[in-house]
């Protein structure tokens, strides 16, 4: 078959498929791993740029892996050679091949990077971006992938995601001067998307007026800019503002600028505007609604801390935070709501519901969102941990270590969430009186970060 080009979604597969699809989700859920692998080997065979398809079948491989015992059998280095002298000739055959290869290890290096390698010799980098950010996922510390990353990122001209790269790279290891320059590259090359300017015959410099400006412009595209450097920015942009209310790009940017300074009510209200100027752009939307949500927590925050403080007004005080904290999830809840029923198949909408369902004490409620986010590998992990603390305030205390214990299985680096996940699982097992795997779990954090939580006194402890 010829090679296609573009990206297909799950409305444009053909009505059997869409049957076959729908059928390996729910095999998923049920646990039925081999089926559902089988059925989505078969559709991405036939539409090998669903990218969807591709994440729900790597998830399933993740937990066929997992649950099947088979960690131990990851393939060797230098085990994919004939793959890769496959790509040239027939690309789609070795992607077929990769893909069964990562059956049995799905976040193998290798085989991603020959499956990133598979698809940019289609000149599909869409896709090929799904193996270096699987390789993140599992391997989230691999300088080497997080460079080619960065490095395809910005070839592709998506400056913000290269930056947020190279920012992971620099914070990991200070000293590499190349992911540093690159990030500052990255950051320049977003503001300039931003603003419209075109990048195929023009340097950085030449699209500027003069050298004033464009100190201004890359002194804002620096990580870490300054409070002065921003505020400086918006006065430029309020100027340009004042010339033309209209112009959606300025005011953008200077709903980004008040993000980034942490004024969310100035941030939403521009943001708000910013989205009725734009043709219903949702991410100008969600954008707004996640400033007004930070007002919220601003607000709550304030006077918890004039609580704090003591006084006369204390208890109206109280009355008024649990007001306030109140009104703050229902709203929540509410835009939740209605942003899933724009979009019931994305599955980052269904946690973020599922997540404020929880916070609301909402836990029957939040399971069938989480259940359903989990399928979306970039989330999964997040999604099954809240899901063990919904099944944990229910007392459900067996299928808290089971979903606990899935997504610890999947992190390999002992990151904050793998705490999370080991410390929630230690606090099952001791309301499941089972002694030893609760200390084993506060153990393993235990021997990574002496200061997390109370884990060192819990550890101590039990040798006293």
């Amino acid at each position: 078959m010829d090679a296609p080009k573009e990206l297909i979604t799950e409305e444009q597969l053909d009505p059997k498929q869409v049957t076959l699809f729908l059928k390996a989700q729910s095999a998923i859920e049920l646990s039925n791993y081999d089926y559902a692998l089988s059925i989505l080997h078969n559709i991405l065979k036939e539409e090998p740029t669903f990218l969807k398809g591709r994440e729900i079948l790597r998830a399933a491989q993740g937990a066929r892996w997992r649950t099947s015992g088979k960690k131990g059998k990851s393939l060797l280095p230098g085990g994919m050679m004939k793959v890769k002298n496959k790509i040239k000739k027939d690309p789609l055959g070795a992607i077929e091949e990769i893909e069964k290869k990562l059956d049995s290890d799905p976040y193998n290096v290798e085989a991603n990077t020959l499956f990133y390698e598979a698809f940019m010799a289609l000149a599909i980098p869409e896709v090929a971006t799904f193996g270096l950010e699987t390789i993140r996922e599992g391997h989230p510390s691999n300088s080497k992938n997080l460079h080619k990353l960065g490095d395809h990122y910005l070839a592709q001209g998506d400056g913000t995601e290269a930056a947020k790269i190279y920012d992971q790279i620099v914070q990991s290891d200070p000293s590499d001067g190349d992911a540093r320059k690159k990030a500052k590259d990255a950051s320049a090359q977003a503001t300039m998307a931003k603003g419209g300017w075109g990048l195929a015959d023009r340097s950085f410099k030449d699209l500027l007026k003069d050298q004033d400006e464009a100190q201004s412009l890359e002194s804002a595209a620096r990580i870490g800019a300054t409070k002065e450097q921003m505020e400086a920015q918006l006065a430029d942009l309020g100027a340009q503002y004042s010339d033309d209310p209209q112009n959606l790009d300025v005011v953008k940017k200077i709903a980004d600028l008040y993000e980034r300074l942490e004024d969310w009510e100035n941030s939403a209200s521009y943001y708000e505007y910013a989205f009725s100027l734009s043709e219903s752009d949702e991410t100008l939307q969600r954008k707004a609604e996640d400033a007004k949500d930070n007002l919220r927590a601003q607000k709550i925050k304030n006077l918890e801390s004039d609580i704090e403080g003591g006084g006369d007004e204390v208890e109206d005080k109280k009355a008024q935070l649990d007001e306030l904290k109140n009104a703050s999830i229902e709203q929540q809840i509410k835009e939740a709501e209605i942003r899933v029923e724009r979009n019931p198949t994305d599955p980052q909408l269904r946690f973020d519901l599922g997540a404020h369902l929880f916070t609301a004490g909402q836990y029957r409620e939040a399971i069938p969102h989480l259940q359903k986010a989990k399928n979306n590998p970039h989330i999964r992990i997040r999604s099954m941990l809240m899901l063990g603390r919904c099944y944990d305030e229910m007392k459900m205390y067996d299928l808290a270590v089971s979903s606990l214990n899935d997504a610890n299985g999947e992190l390999f680096a002992m990151d904050n969430t793998k705490k999370e996940i080991l410390f929630n699982l230690g606090l099952v097992y001791n309301k499941l009186g089972d002694k030893d795997k609760s200390l084993e779990s506060f153990k393993e954090i235990y021997n990574a970060d002496y200061d997390y939580r109370d884990v060192a006194k819990r550890v101590e402890e039990s040798y006293s």
